[in-house]
């Protein structure tokens, strides 16, 4: 009985390995529709309005008529943006690849665990500074029309950081004794 739930458990992970693996073909559509998203939005939007309220859309910085300066900071914090997903979906994608293969409780995972913690716990802050300075820099510049800040960061997020920091101790406590239990006779 044990030997078929811990090979259906397997079976999942090796599923989930490949569902990984489909993201990552995913991945270079999905920078391409933020791309596309990015540089039409002012399009679209004046597509919905009339013709006196699409007049507003064009207070919508397209990046793609800004001056060098601009485009330079603006895809910049656009691929700074977009690494951050890479290099958790990279992170997720490595522990599901381990446990695919028999290794849960190993010190790889804590790793994994405790990096995740730790770049969600500071993503939002990292990232409403760049996004606040980008959009400061952009209207210093004269490539957006105003400049409109913003105090926020995802609380959310930085629960989810905080809690998988907690995981990994007590990760580290079940590997501790399931060596206990080895060493035992």
């Amino acid at each position: 009985m044990w030997d078929s739930i811990r090979d259906g458990r397997q079976c999942w992970f090796r599923r989930l390995d490949w569902a990984f693996w489909a993201i990552w073909v995913a991945f270079p559509v999905t920078a391409w529709m933020a791309y596309r998203a990015n540089t039409t939005a002012s399009l679209a939007i004046a597509q919905s309005l009339d013709a006196e309220q699409a007049k507003c859309a064009g207070l919508i910085a397209n990046p793609l008529n800004m001056s060098g300066p601009g485009k330079l900071l603006f895809w910049t914090l656009f691929g700074l943006q977009l690494s951050f997903f890479a290099v958790l979906i990279g992170i997720l994608h490595r522990m599901v690849h381990r446990f695919a293969h028999g290794r849960i409780f190993v010190s790889e995972t804590l790793q994994g665990v405790w990096w995740m913690g730790i770049i969600l716990v500071f993503w939002p802050f990292l990232d409403a500074i760049a996004s606040n300075a980008v959009a400061f820099a952009l209207h210093a510049i004269g490539d957006t029309k105003f400049y409109l800040p913003f105090y926020t960061v995802d609380v959310g997020t930085i629960a989810g950081g905080v809690f998988l920091m907690a995981l990994k101790f007590v990760i580290e406590h079940a590997i501790l004794l399931q060596s206990e239990n080895d060493l035992t006779i």
